[in-house]
């Protein structure tokens, strides 16, 4: 039996799924309001398979501000609950006023990890419980959209990871026919 079983999503599957749920709903106020409400995904896969990369081009194609709430990024800004409470309120607020807008959280599984390395210094756990709480303040009109991407999204508690995010895309390593092409475009 081959590597490609049809388990995998193609690269075409991803493009088309992400278009659905994230492109078209914040590029258009029309569509936005007569589709399914897709308040958050995760963008789940191995290191490298482009998570991030997939992230840009959705902001890229639809003009979107990013907004990174990533653990690492925020550590050491906006200490204390208020602080916290502080940052929420903001980026719920500026994300609204500069639609359309992606809300990103890099190592999406962390906040949510049953129990965090004693090395890390980013105290994921912060965002913990009010991260569903800014997802459910998107609404219908909002041309706003939240994407976590994670490696490791088996190390969360799954039921606090599921009422996250709405939608799990799986993103495989390309194949040898994607990196193929991809090389044969760069090469041009």
């Amino acid at each position: 039996m081959s590597e490609r079983s049809g388990t995998n999503p193609s690269a075409g599957d991803i493009r088309q799924i992400l278009i659905e749920y994230c492109i078209l709903p914040l590029g258009s106020e029309a569509i936005r309001n007569s589709c399914p409400l897709i308040r958050s995904i995760l963008l789940a896969g191995p290191r490298g398979s482009g998570k991030k990369a997939l992230l840009h081009a959705i902001c890229t194609e639809v003009g979107a501000v990013l907004f990174d709430l990533t653990p690492a990024n925020i550590v050491g800004k906006y200490p204390g609950k208020s602080g916290l409470i502080m940052l929420i309120h903001l980026v719920s607020k500026i994300s609204r006023l500069l639609q359309p807008a992606v809300i990103y959280m890099g190592d999406a599984e962390r906040p949510f990890m049953k129990k965090v390395p004693k090395t890390d210094r980013t105290d994921p756990k912060r965002l913990k419980k009010d991260l569903p709480r800014l997802i459910k303040t998107i609404a219908p009109e909002d041309r706003v959209i939240f994407v976590g991407t994670s490696s490791l999204p088996w190390e969360a508690d799954q039921k606090l990871l599921q009422q996250t995010y709405n939608r799990f895309i799986y993103i495989p390593r390309p194949d040898y026919g994607a990196r193929s092409s991809a090389w044969k475009a760069l090469a041009k």
